[in-house]
């Protein structure tokens, strides 16, 4: 007991228990709200939210690259006890922040029509709420860094369980008000607006009035630091955006709402993996500027992702009808079940690619954001050639997906694997054979 109790003293180990613990509440309050939303939701109006959903996703993408300026900015001010000019970047980059995101809205604004019409919305306020959700989204990772930064890590935990249930009420409620489609929207919009507000509460001080020192941002550094990084998750992350989208865009409303489900299954995988990679991003920065070996933490993550993506999928092939007559309540959706193990497969194959990207992201390994655009470019092109069945879009996608995590891991032994050693080895080893 003392040994754990020292154990969770320890700064670091105690910031990601709770920041694990609150993004592990939120995400199964979300699991549980796009469970109800696909159990009670016709297929149609379903495949609508998932299609919306995954353009929100896509378009808060950049909200990650901000997130990790402010926050290195923000702990650098704090940590010199540089109160003044906490303030100030805080008060220029809210300005900043409420500008682009207004811009936001706007693009989705004037782009309404078009996207309606790609998507076959029969309404043109889906796509004008989500830019409002987009908007609201950038303002709530804009506090949440300040308040990383800050290292108030108990603080965001809470807010991120809290958040959690306000998404998961607002949705329920409006479900049984009628909403349909709109409910999973702005049980969105409340989340995000509630936590930007609340999480003002522990930031009060950097609003009040005082000496505020006027800096000057490091544009050319923040640019060099954050765009490499902003276009290899925007790119990553497409990856299980973007069949959603074009399978609502190439098939019948129906045979969306049907993928939706498919794919709200598959990604069971990948919601119980991604803590890991989360946890091992900073572990392998502290690892690396000590000069401690980092390599062993990398194969223990994988190993870590492989076991359970390997356990999930072949339940998936085993039991096929219990898995979606638990997750979605079984009715036409039981057509899916053939593509269940398959689908399983590649989202573990992901969940894999997706802490490779990690260790060399925490590296400052920039180069891999080819080989992720690459990859994610090469997915839509075949996916908008080759459509014609399910089967197709998940060839597709785990092909690619294979691909780049051969790409990934040649790289890696490139980098960190001296090759020659190995062959000299192999062949003294043959030599002593003989």
């Amino acid at each position: 007991m003392n040994l754990i109790k020292n154990i969770f003293k320890h700064e670091l180990i105690s910031g990601v228990f709770y920041i694990f613990l609150g993004s592990m509440v939120a995400n199964v309050l979300a699991f549980l709200l796009n469970l109800f939303l696909a159990r009670n939701l016709s297929y149609a109006n379903y495949g609508i939210f998932a299609s919306l959903l995954s353009i929100i996703t896509l378009a808060a993408i950049p909200a990650s690259s901000i997130n990790t300026i402010v926050v290195r900015f923000a702990t650098e001010y704090f940590t010199k006890n540089e109160l003044d000019k906490l303030k100030g970047f805080y008060k220029k980059i809210i300005r900043f922040i409420l500008l682009f995101s207004f811009s936001i809205f706007l693009g989705f604004v004037v782009l309404s029509l078009t996207i309606m019409n790609f998507l076959h919305l029969d309404n043109i306020w889906y796509v004008i709420l989500v830019g409002a959700c987009v908007s609201t989204m950038y303002l709530q990772t804009l506090n949440n860094a300040f308040l990383q930064g800050l290292m108030k890590f108990k603080f965001i935990s809470a807010l991120s369980s809290i958040s959690g249930v306000i998404k998961l009420i607002v949705g329920i409620v409006l479900v049984f008000a009628g909403f349909q489609a709109f409910s999973g929207l702005w049980s969105i919009f409340f989340m995000t607006s509630g936590a930007f507000l609340i999480g003002i509460i522990p930031l009060r001080f950097l609003l009040t009035r005082g000496e505020v020192k006027e800096i000057k941002l490091p544009t050319r550094e923040i640019l060099q630091f954050a765009l490499p990084t902003f276009v290899t998750v925007f790119f990553l992350t497409s990856f299980t955006s973007t069949d959603v989208i074009l399978v609502k865009h190439f098939f019948n409303p129906h045979l969306a709402g049907f993928y939706a489900g498919l794919s709200l299954i598959g990604k069971v995988i990948f919601y119980f993996t991604a803590p890991i990679p989360i946890v091992m991003f900073p572990l392998l920065i502290k690892r690396h500027h000590k000069g401690e070996k980092f390599h062993n933490l990398f194969y223990l993550a994988l190993l870590l992702v492989l076991m359970p993506c390997g356990a999930i999928t072949g339940f998936y092939f085993l039991f096929p009808k219990f898995v979606v007559n638990l997750f979605l309540g079984g009715r036409d959706y039981l057509s899916i079940t053939s593509y269940l193990g398959f689908f399983g497969i590649y989202i573990s194959v992901f969940s894999l690619v997706n802490v490779c990207v990690s260790f060399f992201l925490s590296l400052n390994k920039m180069k891999i954001s080819f080989l992720v655009v690459t990859a994610a470019i090469s997915q839509i092109v075949l996916i908008y050639m080759f459509h014609s069945s399910f089967y197709q879009v998940i060839g597709i996608s785990l092909l690619i997906s294979s691909i780049l995590f051969v790409s990934l891991l040649l790289y890696y032994l490139k980098l960190f694997v001296n090759l020659k050693n190995i062959k000299n080895s192999m062949a003294f080893f043959n030599t002593q054979s003989i």
